[in-house]
């Protein structure tokens, strides 16, 4: 039972979808995967296999990969292949996309979390990046519609799960302070 649990935990999408976009629920995915001997395969290797010789595509190779690799103990949830930590939160707000972008690229002292970030590089209504608390972030700003846009926070090369969370709870709360700016 506690095998079955950890499983369902690891991954993302229910067994039906799974099977209706790949003709394979999670356990046969687990059981291809470790049958092909995938436990012992990186993950750029596992996603090939279950992409082409085990037929889920690219896409749904690139989550089965995960989703095994979380199972099998080899990668926790918001770890990337590198063994790095990452977290990502996002807000739509009912403002243009170009007013979001200037209220957060000029006015980041009034809704930023504590820390000091350095910008590197920005590209207007797309991106934002910069250094932030020894790791790297990345502000993506999407347009969702006449006067409604997406602004949304990647946090890279985190510790660990305790950090993740840490990050997320204090994006969730700039980015309402942000909104409530706007």
């Amino acid at each position: 039972m506690a095998k079955n649990r950890q499983a369902a935990a690891a991954t993302t999408i229910s067994d039906a979808t799974i099977k209706a976009k790949t003709g394979r629920d999670w356990a046969g995915w687990f059981a291809a995967l470790d049958k092909a001997g995938a436990a012992k395969l990186d993950h750029a290797a596992i996603a090939k296999l279950a992409a082409g010789k085990l037929g889920a595509g690219d896409w749904y190779g690139q989550m089965v990969a995960v989703s095994y690799e979380r199972a099998k103990g080899i990668r926790a949830l918001n770890q990337k292949c590198d063994g790095e930590f990452s977290v990502s939160v996002s807000k739509v707000v009912l403002v243009p996309l170009a007013k979001l972008f200037k209220a957060a690229t000029t006015g980041a002292d009034g809704w930023f979390p504590k820390g000091a970030f350095a910008e590197t590089s920005r590209t207007a209504d797309k991106y934002w990046r910069g250094k932030w608390k020894g790791g790297q972030i990345s502000f993506y700003f999407y347009a969702k519609g006449p006067g409604k846009a997406q602004i949304t926070v990647d946090s890279g090369k985190l510790s660990g799960p305790d950090t993740v969370e840490k990050e997320r709870a204090a994006w969730k709360k700039a980015l309402a302070k942000l909104e409530t700016m706007l």
